[in-house]
Parts: C-alpha cells; sequence; structure tokens
C-alpha cells in the first residue's frame, strides 16, 4: 500500500504542493505465499511480508481528508483496498488507466511505464510507492495531442454522470465483441447473475448497439446510475 496527498487547482487540474514528507508505503502479509512470477515483478518475497501489517492509523490521516483517490487501475486496487479498510468506500474515486482516452493521445497502451516513456521518461521499478510517485508525475505532464494536463482530462470524466449498462444471458460466442467495445465481466453472485457490464455517458448508445449487435431480439437492459463513490469497487452493483 502506497499514498501520497497532493493539492491541485480545481478548475485548471494544476499540481501544487505535494506531501512528500507525509506519504506513507506499508506492507501487509497475505494469507498465500507470493507467487514467484508475481515476485520477478516487483521483487517483494515471503520474507519481505512476515510479520507485516499495514498502518490503519496512518491511512486514516491521509484518506480522510482527501476528495478523491487516484489509482492507475482503480478497478483492481479499489475492491481490494475496501476489504481490509472500510473507510475507502465513502470516497470519490478516479482511475487513471481509463479515465483518460489514451487512444485519442496517440498511445496504444495505458500501461503506466508506457505512458511515461512515450512522452520521455522512464520509469523501472514495479513497487507501491515508485508506482504513485510515477502516477502523480504523469498526471502533471501535457497530454500529447491535446497538451492539456493529464489530471485536468481525468477530473473531467471523473465528474460526469456514469451509468452502468449490464448485459446478461449474452451469447457465449460474442463475448470477443463485448470485451472489445469495453465490456467487463460480473462473475455474478448467489443472488445477481453472471452478466457483461460498462460504465458510459451514453447508455443510450449502448442498449442499442446491444441490441443491434448482441442480441437476437430486442430486450430490456437493465441501466443505473453509479456515483464516484461506488465506481471501480465491488458495490457498483445494489444487493
Amino acid at each position: 500500500m502506497a499514498l501520497i496527498a497532493f493539492e491541485y487547482e480545481h478548475v485548471t487540474g494544476r499540481i501544487v504542493s505535494v506531501d512528500e514528507a507525509g506519504a506513507y508505503s506499508g506492507l501487509r502479509q497475505p494469507s498465500v505465499s507470493i507467487p514467484p512470477e508475481s515476485s520477478r515483478i516487483h521483487g517483494i518475497h515471503d520474507k519481505d511480508v512476515a510479520g507485516c501489517t499495514v498502518d490503519a492509523g496512518r491511512l486514516r490521516e491521509i484518506v480522510e481528508p482527501a476528495h478523491l483517490i487516484i489509482a492507475h487501475n482503480a478497478a483492481f486496487d479499489r475492491p481490494m483496498v475496501e476489504k481490509h479498510w472500510p473507510l475507502f468506500e465513502s470516497k470519490h474515486w478516479a482511475c487513471s488507466l481509463v479515465d483518460i482516452d489514451w487512444r485519442s493521445e496517440g498511445l496504444s497502451s495505458a500501461k503506466l511505464d508506457y505512458l511515461l516513456m512515450r512522452q520521455g521518461w522512464f520509469h523501472a521499478e514495479h513497487r507501491a510507492m515508485s508506482d504513485a510517485q510515477a502516477g502523480l508525475f504523469l498526471m502533471s505532464l501535457p497530454l500529447p495531442v491535446s497538451q492539456r494536463l493529464t489530471l485536468a482530462a481525468l477530473l473531467d470524466n471523473a465528474r460526469r454522470p456514469l451509468r452502468a449498462v449490464r448485459a446478461e444471458d449474452t451469447p457465449f460466442a460474442l463475448r470477443t465483441a463485448l470485451k472489445q467495445r469495453g465490456y467487463q465481466r460480473d462473475a455474478g453472485t448467489d443472488e445477481r447473475p453472471k452478466a457483461w457490464w460498462m460504465l458510459t455517458n451514453s447508455p443510450e448508445e449502448e442498449v442499442a448497439w446491444l441490441n443491434a449487435e448482441i442480441y437476437p431480439a430486442p430486450r430490456v437492459v437493465p441501466v443505473i446510475s453509479v456515483p464516484a463513490t461506488r465506481r471501480y469497487s465491488s458495490r457498483v452493483w445494489p444487493s
């Protein structure tokens, strides 16, 4: 776990200060052994995390005053941290992986190291704090085509009213089309069937696409509002 607090101008997205002295990084011993293939990426082994716990008090000091939590791939990070520290549940979240249209900026991948490399910067480590620092630095750069500050573009998208469109009972043979369209897979629960879903500010367009390209006959497709307090969370779908 790594957190860095910073301040930015609400309108321009310009980062005005970074609390480097107050940044926090901590390890937590998992309930299973760390796979060797994971250790090769981030360099953390079982011996490094033996007996370690994340300081919940330090997390609270940093997270409680925050207006927004930003992660690069928030759909991975948010469910994980909410499982262990419920204080993250009430926060607005944004994702620097998907809340910026990287392709329209001429970038074919949204991987953090690639985004920095294409703009002339080098990022080699894959530890939480170095990734957080790299992500924050990326937010301070202008985008390569539009020349807007990256954080400004992210904030615009994070402030949009979004809806979740849920496609249930889709033909298995069309799963590739759904993936290419940007849909994610929901494994479902005992109360909720499996489905493909996506966040969008154009739900009518997605419903029309599903009924034209996925379903053999038009049907009612569930659409719900998803505030930033539930985006990228496992709590997207109400119980």
